[in-house]
């Protein structure tokens, strides 16, 4: 081998270790970035929701306070005189925010957005609307979370570090669900938590009039057609849950990418409570 040779080896390794290194440091600023990000907003929300709880009870010595919010009435953990802690978060630092979505032990406790006239924005964007290959979850354009619609659904990236949606992932196990069978989302004007029914994972195609489009079902046109869309989530789920949905109940759809299919989805299917 030539010197000549062997040195232009080295400088190409060399060239090589620093693009990898670099990359590497490059991915991991970023996401200690995006982790300081949303700990910084629950923090926030945390700290909001600690005073309206305080409201809550000086509220409750009164048998005459209105318990709702706007006169509508809440359902889920809350109960009480509820004015839901995100409306300040709202109001002060991104009205596109429409919820909040926490999961128990996970690394899922993340404000929800909503951009109808730009569907797909916070696939890119966080909360404070800066570039992001994280994104920050988001519901879909035709799904309405204030009547609400009867599937609301929400999707986010399946990242490497496990932030965002990766940690659906831990619902392929039924074990975990067993322990973890409920999931918080609060909209502006209403605490709820929704029982788990499927959870699911598969290809998306189209194109292929016979593979299934949760993402389609927004709103039932009858009870038929309600129910066959709970039928199909439950037949294809990992494990029986033991819980199910009729006409009239609200659906929460939680969606992210996976690995097993081509162009695959990670699906999780509540009810609410």
């Amino acid at each position: 081998m030539s010197k000549k040779l062997l040195i232009g080896m080295i400088v190409l390794l060399v060239a090589v270790c620093g693009v990898s290194t670099y990359f590497h440091i490059k991915n991991k600023m970023e996401s200690e970035d995006n982790k300081k990000t949303y700990e910084t907003v629950a923090a926030e929300v945390a700290a909001t929701e600690d005073s309206t709880a305080v409201s809550a009870t000086e509220a409750a010595v009164n048998p005459y306070t209105d318990n709702t919010v706007g006169g509508n009435s809440g359902t889920g953990s809350a109960g009480g005189n509820y004015q839901n802690y995100t409306t300040t978060m709202n109001a002060s630092a991104n009205p596109d925010m429409v919820g909040w979505i926490k999961i128990n032990d996970t690394n899922i406790n993340y404000p929800v957005m909503q951009t109808k006239s730009n569907p797909d924005y916070y696939l890119d964007h966080d909360f404070y609307k800066n570039q992001s290959v994280y994104g920050c979850p988001y519901v879909q354009a035709n799904c309405d979370v204030k009547t609400p619609s009867d599937n609301v659904i929400v999707y986010a990236h399946h990242m490497n570090d496990g932030s965002m949606f990766a940690n659906l992932e831990l619902f392929r196990s039924k074990d975990f669900w067993s322990s973890h069978k409920t999931i918080s989302f609060d909209t502006l004007d209403r605490k709820a938590d929704y029982d788990i029914l499927a959870v699911f994972a598969i290809p998306v195609d189209q194109d292929d009039k016979n593979s299934f489009k949760f993402y389609e079902f927004v709103n039932s046109y009858d009870p038929d057609h309600f129910s066959t869309f709970v039928a199909k989530c439950k037949a294809l789920s990992f494990y029986e849950t033991g819980v199910s949905a009729k006409y009239g109940d609200k659906l929460l759809t939680l969606a992210t990418c996976e690995y097993t299919h081509d162009n695959g989805r990670l699906v999780v299917v509540a009810k609410r409570k």
